[in-house]
């Protein structure tokens, strides 16, 4: 669920030729179905690797190059690669986890028949995606390279592991209070009245283990005072350059321990729980590219806390 793999996901890749695949009712590749974070058709959490996305779509896949940022490909898989309405485009970043993808991208031509299973789908209207969510969302402003990006479901049915990318379809002129690095609401009546409709779907699952990418020393990006460690199966905190408090600390891919799950709610992406003496901290990562780490602390009231690494 990292954000810097999740942005890039959502640039518009080169267009490809549309060809539908074969119709063959009884071919279970043609299962368009989405949970997210379970499944996208065969692809599942269990079996989402390189080899188990081949294995399960045989010569309806292959090895190709896979659009990143600005120009960048990045190798991967294609499923469909004739059909731009079906389209799909799957990448792994080993750095990140090397067994699930950090993105499954759907983009569709004028539509596509992959479709979530609350019935979200290339084309369908932001009214829509609101009322499906429960209340409103936010997303970046219009114009810009990551224009239209869902950036927080704002505790709605929907979660991070759906990602979507909002275009305009209009001819009328678009203002620049809706344009550019801004944060957009859901039920803006200015962006309303242009017609947002999902034009990309990006698709993933919970991290398999972020621990790996988690070790060494990061220092916060708020207090230069504050730095923490980890270290193996130990976290440590350091003011002014003294060792404050260390911990133990294990992985939690899913979030489902009984420390992130008791202000009773779901968690998706993965959490690391920091264990001290007399209890136990669940902590939700938000992002985390081995550069740059955000987490939050389940049960807190403060704000996500920031860090660079420094070694």
């Amino acid at each position: 669920m990292l954000a810097a793999a999740l942005a890039a996901a959502f640039l518009l890749p080169a267009c490809r030729q549309n060809q539908a695949p074969a119709d063959s009712s009884s071919d279970p590749r043609l299962d368009f179905t989405i949970v997210p974070g379970e499944r996208v058709g065969l692809i599942t959490a269990a079996k989402c690797t390189q080899a188990d996305v081949l294995a399960a779509y045989g010569d309806s896949a292959r090895l190709d190059s896979v659009y990143l940022v600005e120009g960048l490909f990045g190798p991967g898989v294609v499923v469909f690669p004739n059909s731009s309405r079906n389209m799909l485009e799957i990448y792994w970043d080993p750095a990140i986890d090397p067994l699930r993808p950090a993105f499954i991208r759907v983009t569709g031509d004028g539509g596509s028949d992959w479709k979530t299973d609350r019935g979200i789908s290339i084309g369908t209207p932001i009214a829509e995606v609101e009322r499906i969510n429960g209340n409103p969302f936010e997303l970046y402003g219009f114009g810009w390279d990551y224009g239209g990006l869902v950036t927080d479901w704002k505790g709605g049915a929907l979660n991070s592991n759906l990602g979507l990318r909002f275009h305009l379809q209009t001819e009328k002129e678009i203002p620049a209070e809706v344009q550019g690095e801004t944060i957009l609401s859901s039920d803006d009546n200015t962006a309303r009245g242009l017609n947002p409709v999902v034009a990309v779907m990006e698709l993933s699952f919970p991290p398999s283990n972020l621990m790996p990418l988690l070790q060494g020393r990061w220092q916060s990006a708020a207090d230069s005072s504050y730095q923490i460690e980890i270290d193996g199966q130990n976290i440590r905190h350091y003011n002014g350059g003294e060792l404050t408090v260390e911990n133990e600390v294990e992985a939690d891919a899913g979030c489902k321990t009984n420390a992130c799950t008791v202000t009773g709610a779901k968690l998706d992406g993965f959490c690391f729980i920091e264990k001290g003496a007399f209890d136990a901290q669940c902590n939700l990562v938000l992002a985390c590219d081995g550069q740059r780490l955000e987490y939050t602390a389940i049960g807190s009231a403060g704000q996500a806390l920031v860090f660079t690494r420094i070694n």
